[in-house]
Formats: structure tokens, C-alpha cells, sequence
């Protein structure tokens, strides 16, 4: 996971807060309208009209003529650092004076853009994921990166956005972020989960529609997403219950699912999603979970501990409770001191695993199956 710098959402009942005098100008938008929209051809009646229509008055986007917007055609990771560095402007002052002078051809097209960035947010220096775009400013703009700069842009204008949503965490991110966007009401993910799908492209006008509801409140979705628990998920069972006795304690489906789904998924790639399996590679993820029983009694006896700072796990990030994240992380850091400090050959054995009685009953067969097209845990990583 990549790391960001945390972008704090404040209070639930505040409006956005204009950093200058006319965000408000507009009614209630959060830019002013500074243009009237090119009347393009290949948008007209389609569901991208009005957010092109919209992200073309304010100015954060162009087409690319007079008369195509093209919808399905990719944001690049140049035209995403102008549009950014348009907002950004906009916010402060409310023109886009700064940016008349320069002519937008060639190559270098998005150079001015780019320098006016650095100079306004000299951290981007520090920010890889920034950098990596300016590297490859051709290529198509993932969704991540899309949303890593909007929140460095909000977060250095002081704009904070409203929250409609009570959102912590998707299945394949908790970024604080970009998770804000999803309590603000402009991104819904990609499935009922609400999945970023982080590194997928995106197109124009996709963009245009998640840039259509930051400018306009009116426009921010009130998001329903369906929780995904794969306790519940996959082997039609709660969270805490008892699943079997590892040296005597109690491991609950909670804190045994980390395991059992990173098992099934890695064996799902390294055998090209095979569908059956040739014994079952549940054995690994028992292993796993004896070692990091093993670890938390050892690491006590030599003194060790674990802390994980300020680190928070929420409910649904990868389909797994809060408390299984946290107990398979500090188990895991754990079993990695442990093994620092001990020769292989003093380990002990594992301790004996002693399975509850609903353990027969569950549908281990079809969970492997179905992890294939699990949100994170499926097609990719």
C-alpha cells in the first residue's frame, strides 16, 4: 500500500469552507463559472454532458478540439497535473490569469502547470506518487494517483468538504485521503462495495463526473455500500466464532480468515485461478495461524513486544474485522522478531490445534472458489 499523508475531514455539519471569498459566487458551487461550455458533438445527450459541461465552465477541463471532448479516451497524468494545478488557482483566486500567458502545444504542454505545483506545494518534491506521474505524463492516470493530487490540492487550499457519507474503509482502501471523497459524496467505487480499484484508468469522463460533484454540491452521492465481511461471506458464519483451540487458545473466524483467504488467493494466481485444488491449502493458513500463537507465547517469554503506533484497521478493509487486521499484523511482526532471536532449529513445534465442532461443516470448497472474485483478494493484488 502506498503511503499518503493523512487529510483529515472535519466536522460532519459544516459547509465547504471557501479558502477565498468566491466560492460561493455560483450559488453554492464550490468554483466559479468563468466560461460558457464548447458545444461538443460527441457528448451531446449522453450522462457525461452536464459534468463536461460543468468542468469546462469552471475551467478544470478542455476537450481536445473545439468540438470532441472525447469521453472514453484516458486521462492522462499530464492533462490530470493541469487540471490540478487549475484547481488550485481557482480556489486561491478565483481566475486562471495565472496560466493565460502560456501556450498550450507541444509536449511540454504541461510544464507551466507542473512549476506552478511545485512552487505552490514545494512537498510534492517528497511525493512519489507526483513524481511518478511527472515521469510518464503520457500514460493514463490511475484512479489513485487521480486522488492523491486532488487531496494535496484541497488540503493546501484549507478546502474542507462536507461529509453526507459515514464511510472508514473499502474493500481496497483506507487511506484517510481518499477515503474523505468517499464520505464527501464524490467517488462511489466501482462495485456495491464501493471498491477504489486503485490502479485502474480512468477515462475523461470519469473524471469530469467525480470533478462535476466536487464543484457542485448538489451533485454529491448519498452512498448505501454494501459491507463486505467474508466471515459471513464465505463460510456463512459470525465473526467470533469459534473456530478451533491453537495450544489451548481460543482463534475465532475473525482471526483466522486473514490467513485462510491470503492462502486461497495466492494459490488462485500461482496456479492461474485453477478450480480445483489438489489438497487442501487451508493446511497453509492453519500453519500460518499456529506460528503466530507460537510467536505471541515466545515473544513474551524473551521479552518482546509489538506496537503498531497509531495504526487504525477498520471493519470491511479487504473483507476482514478490524480486530482480525490488528491480530494478524502484531502476530506477524511477532513471529518475524521471534525468529530474529532464536536459531531455526530452537523453535519448537507448532502447538496442537484442536477444531470446534462446526469446523466439518463448513464450505471450504466453495470459499476457494469464490475468493477469485473477491474485491483485492481476486483477479489482482
Amino acid at each position: 500500500m502506498w503511503k499518503k499523508r493523512i487529510f483529515s475531514v472535519l466536522l460532519t455539519a459544516m459547509l465547504i469552507l471557501p479558502s477565498s471569498a468566491f466560492a460561493a459566487e455560483n450559488g453554492e458551487w464550490l468554483l466559479p463559472k468563468i466560461q460558457d461550455a464548447p458545444a461538443f458533438t460527441d457528448i451531446t445527450g449522453t450522462i457525461c454532458e452536464t459534468a463536461a459541461g460543468l468542468c469546462c465552465e469552471t475551467g478544470l477541463m478542455t476537450g481536445v478540439d473545439a468540438k470532441h471532448f472525447m469521453p472514453e479516451v484516458g486521462l492522462s497524468r499530464a492533462q490530470t497535473v493541469a487540471l490540478s494545478a487549475r484547481l488550485h488557482t481557482l480556489l486561491r483566486t478565483g481566475t486562471l490569469d495565472t496560466f493565460q500567458e502560456h501556450s498550450q502545444t507541444g509536449a511540454d504542454w504541461w510544464k507551466p502547470y507542473d512549476a506552478y505545483l511545485r512552487e505552490q506545494i514545494p512537498a510534492l518534491a517528497e511525493n512519489q506518487v507526483y513524481e511518478s506521474m511527472c515521469d510518464y505524463p503520457s500514460t493514463n492516470c490511475y484512479r489513485h494517483e487521480f486522488f492523491e493530487i486532488l487531496s494535496i490540492v484541497l488540503e493546501d487550499t484549507e478546502t474542507v468538504l462536507p461529509e453526507i457519507n459515514d464511510i472508514n474503509a473499502v474493500p481496497d482502501c483506507m487511506e484517510p485521503n481518499i477515503i474523505q471523497f468517499y464520505r464527501a459524496g464524490i467517488l462511489s467505487g466501482k462495485d456495491a462495495y464501493g471498491s477504489l480499484h486503485a490502479g485502474g484508468p480512468l477515462s475523461r469522463c470519469a473524471a469530469a463526473a467525480m470533478l462535476a460533484r466536487l464543484i457542485d454540491p448538489a451533485q454529491r452521492l448519498t452512498l448505501q455500500l454494501q459491507p463486505l465481511e467474508l466471515c459471513q461471506e464465505l463460510l456463512g458464519i459470525a465473526p467470533d466464532t469459534v473456530l478451533m483451540w491453537v495450544g489451548g487458545q481460543e482463534i475465532t473466524a475473525g482471526q483466522f480468515m486473514p490467513s485462510l483467504v491470503s492462502a486461497f488467493s495466492y494459490y488462485n494466481h500461482s496456479h492461474f485461478a485453477s478450480m480445483v485444488l489438489t489438497g487442501w491449502e487451508g493446511d497453509i493458513a492453519l500453519e500460518e495461524v499456529a506460528q503466530m500463537v507460537q510467536a505471541e507465547a515466545l515473544a513474551q517469554e524473551l521479552g518482546l513486544a509489538f506496537s503498531d503506533g497509531d495504526a487504525v484497521y477498520y471493519d470491511g478493509y479487504h473483507g476482514l474485522t478490524a480486530e482480525g487486521q490488528a491480530w494478524t499484523a502484531s502476530c506477524t511482526a511477532l513471529y518475524e522478531q521471534v525468529k530474529a532471536a532464536l536459531e531455526p532449529e530452537t523453535l519448537p513445534d507448532l502447538p496442537e490445534i484442536q477444531y470446534a465442532e462446526i469446523w466439518d461443516s463448513l464450505p471450504f470448497q466453495d470459499a476457494f472458489v469464490q475468493t477469485r472474485n473477491l474485491p483485492y483478494w481476486g483477479n489482482t493484488f
